[in-house]
């Protein structure tokens, strides 16, 4: 309250509690995996197949990185967050007299650069061409990619190399005053002794942590991980110990469907790495077209899985299984590696291995929703998912409660909150039930906030949701009707 003196009208804000909660995105993915080139062990965002390339280059032998981020927007992702892995990568570079050159990352990739020096163009025509000025072209495979002209290695002047040459290829130095002299047209300068460095599930797995610094991504995926272990379950540690993001694994390629089940089962063996809520193990990969050779191409399905999650949650809301006819069906696959029977999905699942079937008529499709846990209460991937965001969402919108007056007053405030946003979410279907009350519950009062609690600090907010279960079994009863006699 104010403080009054003299007599007059005074006008003063009173907060009314309301403080509405909003949802959190549930659509951002996360890759790791081995790419051309780009920034090492960093996250990037990544909105466009366009601007991966930019980035981190083209189509690799060898790798998936690639191939998982073009299936994710060609499944309707609509943005993600990518780390190149790299470990003990080495830098392309060379020395042009006093101008040093390198490439912008790590990588055999950087050896196809190459740097042309000549005379400066004038931008006055007719103007006298400077001696101690110079023009540098960068190339990349045999064409022009950036060129940067009117540039001088006198660093008293504004045109000093370091000051104008921002180039998205390579990064330059400066040793010494000396203009570096021009080369020859077709034997250019070359950029040498890069190396892509190790390889194999080390990187993939020291780059995990690397996300920390993000806080908005949600679904994850390592391609080029397919099948390890150990990388899997460090993946899906990573994500249980966030709470808010949800790991999508690959088999191994060249299983059968027995195979698989075997390796699913050694994985759970194996200190039960695949016994969790936070993730979903997919089979089997899947053949796609690859701009490389122009013909197919095998690759991990998680890519275009994490598109599908992306796609369905926008599209439907992350209740909704990222599964079926319509979410399901997979725009990148022109065909699976293995055709999986009814017979052997029956093995497989029951221990949660989420099956692509190629069905007459529907094409390739996600015929599965089961996370790898052992707890029925989180079988399917979309109760888990909808719980990480109703759980992110109501953190986030109730930290203006810390340190208030822990009184009845606040109790009503936070309940009434609480309960207009589990509203909205049961509105868009999220929970079972025809009423609100059937569907959700939220308890702030004196029976689980007693003097105790009070006294310690403490709000206790209990909260209980309806999550709506995907028909995973449509059982059709049919019989005979008999017609009575009249």
């Amino acid at each position: 309250m104010g403080e009054y003196l003299s007599p007059g009208v005074y006008v003063e804000e009173v907060s009314s509690g309301i403080k509405p909660i909003e949802g959190v995105g549930t659509s951002t993915g996360a890759f790791i995996g081995y790419a051309e080139s780009g920034p090492v062990n960093e996250p990037v965002l990544v909105t466009t197949w366009t601007q991966f390339k930019q980035t981190f280059g083209e189509f690799t032998e060898g790798a998936y990185l690639a191939y998982a981020v073009f299936q994710f927007f060609n499944e309707g992702g609509t943005k993600c967050y990518v780390i190149r892995a790299l470990s003990g990568g080495v830098t392309a570079g060379a020395a042009i007299d006093s101008l040093t050159v390198a490439a912008d990352s790590p990588g055999t990739w950087g050896n196809g650069i190459r740097i042309r020096i000549e005379d400066e163009t004038p931008t006055v025509p007719g103007a006298v061409v400077r001696t101690d000025y110079f023009k540098l072209t960068v190339l990349y495979g045999g064409a022009v990619v950036e060129s940067f002209n009117n540039i001088t290695m006198d660093d008293t002047k504004p045109e000093h190399l370091l000051k104008k040459v921002t180039s998205q290829w390579v990064t330059v130095g400066d040793t010494g005053n000396t203009r570096p002299a021009n080369t020859v047209v077709g034997t250019d300068a070359a950029l040498t002794l890069g190396a892509n460095g190790v390889g194999g599930m080390t990187p993939l797995m020291n780059a995990i942590p690397k996300f920390d610094v993000v806080d908005e991504i949600n679904i994850m995926a390592i391609p080029d991980a397919a099948g390890d272990p150990a990388v899997t379950q460090a993946a899906y540690t990573y994500c249980a110990n966030r709470k808010d993001c949800f790991f999508v694994a690959d088999t191994p390629a060249g299983l059968d469907p027995v195979s698989a089940t075997n390796g699913a089962n050694n994985f759970r063996m194996n200190i039960g790495k695949f016994n969790s809520s936070f993730g979903a193990l997919y089979y089997p990969w899947i053949r796609v077209f690859d701009p490389l050779t122009g013909k197919t191409k095998l690759t991990p399905p998680s890519g275009a899985i994490v598109g599908t999650y992306s796609h369905t949650d926008v599209k439907r809301g992350v209740h909704k299984a990222p599964a079926g006819v319509d979410e399901g069906y997979l725009n990148s696959a022109s065909d699976v590696e293995k055709f999986v029977t009814k017979g052997e999905h029956d093995i497989l699942n029951p221990i949660g291995v989420n099956v692509i079937r190629s069905f007459p008529g529907l094409g390739n499709v996600v015929w599965g929703a089961r996370t790898l846990s052992a707890d029925p209460e989180w079988k399917y991937v979309n109760v888990r998912r909808l719980f990480l965001f109703l759980e992110e969402s109501i953190e986030d919108g109730t930290q203006w409660v810390v340190f208030e007056p822990n009184t009845p007053v606040l109790w009503g405030k936070v309940k009434r909150n609480i309960t207009a946003f589990l509203t909205r979410v049961w509105r868009d279907g999220a929970f079972f039930g025809t009423t609100a009350e059937e569907a959700f519950f939220v308890k702030v009062d004196a029976e689980n906030n007693p003097p105790s609690v009070v006294d310690a600090g403490q709000l206790i907010i209990e909260i209980g949701v309806a999550p709506v279960k995907p028909a995973e079994f449509v059982i059709i009863r049919i019989s005979q009707k008999t017609l009575e006699a009249a």
